[in-house]
C-alpha cells in the first residue's frame, strides 16, 4: 500500500505541476521489480516482541499512509530542488522532460520503494532487526538492476545516480527513526524486542510489592494488546430482489446469515421459527419438476 501511495502521489504531482510524465513501460517495470523483490519476505527473519503483533487494519493503513506521505514529501523536495540545478554537470529539466529526467524520477522511485522494505518489516529500528540474507540480496539486486536500466536505457549520468542513492539512504534513516515515534502515537508500539529464548532467572531478592507492581505492568501491556470488539465483528447480509419463491428463500436465509462474531463467541440473530420455513422451502424446491 505504501509503495502504491508513493508512486501515485509522486507521479501525479509532478505531472500536474510540470507536465512531465514517466513512460508507462518504466512504471510497469517498476511495479514488476517491486513485486518480485518482495517474494523472499516469506523467508525473512521475524523478531519476537513483548507485545503481540495483531493485524489491525486501521493501524496498518495509518502506517502505510505515514510511509507514503513522508517519502513522497522527501522525494518531491529532492526532485524539485535539483530541477535546473546548475551545480550538477547534468541537471534535470522537468519542463523539458527529456529521457534523463524521466529516468532520474524513475530510479528514485525504484530505490525508495525498495529501501522502504527494510524499515517496514522491522517492528522498531531497522538496525535492531536484521533481515534474512535472501531478502537483502533480493532488494540489493533489484536496486542494481534498476540503476543499470536507468543508466543505459534512460541515459542517467553516474553523478545523478550517486545523488539519488545518497538521498534515499539519508531519507531512509530519517523515516525509520520517526517511524518508531509514530507507532507510539497510534498505540501500535511492539514493545521491547526479545533477543533470546532463554528463560529469565528468578530474582529471589524481589519484594512482594515489586512483584505486584511488575504484574500490574504485564496486565497493562496485555490490555493494550487486546483488539476492540468492533475489530472482531463480522456481519453478513444477503440482499436479493428476485420475486417469488426464490425471494422468500433468500430473504429468510439472509436473516439467518446475519452472524456476529465477538471475542470468539458466535451469536445467531435469526429467529428460531424461520428454520422451519427454510426447511419447507427446500422441500418445495425439491418437488419442482
Amino acid at each position: 500500500i505504501a509503495a502504491s501511495i508513493i508512486l501515485v502521489l509522486t507521479l501525479s504531482i509532478i505531472i500536474f505541476a510540470t507536465g512531465c510524465a514517466v513512460d508507462s513501460l518504466l512504471v510497469i517495470i517498476l511495479a514488476l521489480l517491486n513485486d518480485i523483490s518482495m517474494i523472499p519476505v516469506a523467508y525473512d527473519n521475524a523478531e519476537a516482541t513483548a507485545k503481540p503483533q495483531l493485524p489491525n487494519a486501521r493501524k496498518l493503513v495509518l502506517m502505510s499512509l505515514f510511509y507514503g506521505v513522508m517519502h513522497t514529501a522527501f522525494g518531491l523536495m529532492f526532485i524539485f530542488l535539483l530541477d535546473h540545478d546548475q551545480g550538477l554537470n547534468n541537471p534535470i529539466d522537468l519542463e523539458k522532460c527529456d529521457s534523463e529526467t524521466k529516468g532520474f524520477v524513475w530510479l528514485y522511485l525504484v530505490l525508495v520503494t525498495e529501501m522502504m522494505i527494510f524499515s517496514a518489516r522491522a517492528p522498531k529500528y531497522s538496525f535492531q532487526s536484521i533481515p534474512s540474507l535472501i531478502l537483502t540480496a533480493s532488494i540489493l539486486l533489484t536496486c542494481i538492476v534498476g540503476t543499470i536500466i536507468a543508466v543505459f536505457a534512460s541515459e542517467v549520468s553516474w553523478e545523478n545516480v550517486a545523488w539519488i542513492w545518497l538521498f534515499n539512504f539519508g531519507a531512509f534513516i530519517v523515516v525509520d527513526f520517526v517511524k518508531v515515534s509514530f507507532r507510539d502515537l497510534i498505540k501500535d508500539s511492539p514493545g521491547d524486542i526479545i533477543a533470546t529464548d532463554e528463560l529469565f532467572e528468578v530474582d529471589k531478592t524481589k519484594t512482594e510489592t515489586k512483584k505486584y507492581m511488575e504484574k500490574n505492568v504485564r496486565y497493562a501491556v496485555h490490555r493494550q494488546s487486546q483488539m476492540s470488539l468492533s475489530d472482531l465483528a463480522h456481519n453478513v447480509e444477503i440482499i436479493d430482489n428476485t420475486p417469488g419463491l426464490v425471494n422468500s428463500f433468500t430473504r429468510t436465509f439472509g436473516e439467518l446469515a446475519n452472524i456476529g462474531i465477538t471475542d470468539g463467541f458466535i451469536t445467531k440473530r435469526g429467529r428460531a421459527r424461520e428454520l422451519s420455513n427454510v426447511s419447507g422451502t427446500f422441500g418445495s424446491i425439491r418437488k419442482l419438476p
